[in-house]
């Protein structure tokens, strides 16, 4: 699946860059920027998952989960830059226009939300953190693309052509929503917080109820990466 979600990727952004240039739109030209982020994360994601599956050892003796919170701690940056530049670019267009061709920019635009949504629909399902930032990718370019194609067609019923900085400035929140999300699991993950999704006290007292146990203590909990979590403490 991820394979084939790089490849369609590549396609995507081969498409909406040409496009971009040949249309003057910087809302296509930001689209592309948001699927070679995509593209990257794709890929980040597999060299990750790749990594994950590696036996423990003497010296790693959790074994190497952790390289899929660190790939999607470069996913979330990544997203990050891609915001900034977006922005800047669609800031300078609002001081300057240019001539857009609209109708085409929506054609392109459409082609770029299929293999997104194919993507989205293939793994959002995954409960791997990494898995699921790729996901989080996908979902943010079919949502850009759908804000390009309207651009498109408001630029060639309107001949605005701010419309297509507008677009842009969209573009930049969806990808700064999605990495702020995506970093804060991050962080709660590397700075080894209890999973939001699991009472410790509840299970301390559970342990204490078993046969033969008075008490717990020094009990604690954390997540080594998005689908592996590890509980450690001592008993009375």
């Amino acid at each position: 699946t991820l394979r084939t979600a790089i490849l369609m990727s590549i396609a995507v952004v081969i498409i909406e860059v040409a496009g971009g240039i040949y249309t003057g739109s910087l809302a296509l030209l930001s689209d592309a920027s948001h699927a070679f982020s995509d593209l990257l994360a794709l890929t980040i994601t597999l060299f990750a998952l790749r990594i994950a599956t590696r036996p423990a050892t003497a010296k790693h003796t959790f074994g190497y989960h952790r390289a899929e919170v660190i790939g999607a701690l470069l996913n979330g940056l990544l997203l990050l830059v891609m915001a900034w530049s977006i922005g800047s670019a669609a800031w300078a267009r609002l001081e300057s226009p240019q001539n857009i061709q609209g109708g085409l920019v929506a054609i392109i635009g459409f082609v770029g939300i299929i293999p997104n949504i194919w993507t989205v629909l293939r793994l959002r399902k995954s409960t791997n953190l990494n898995v699921k930032s790729a996901a989080l990718h996908a979902l943010g370019d079919a949502g850009a693309s759908v804000v390009v194609v309207l651009s498109g067609i408001l630029i060639a019923l309107t001949s605005f052509t701010q419309f297509d900085a507008f677009a842009s400035f969209i573009i930049v929140a969806l990808l700064i929503i999605g990495a702020v999300r995506l970093l804060i699991q991050v962080l709660l993950i590397l700075l080894e917080g209890t999973p939001p999704t699991i009472d410790r006290e509840k299970i301390s007292k559970i342990i204490a109820a078993l046969p033969g146990v008075e008490g717990t203590h020094d009990v604690h909990l954390w997540t080594l990466c998005s689908d592996v979590i590890y509980l450690t403490g001592h008993l009375v």
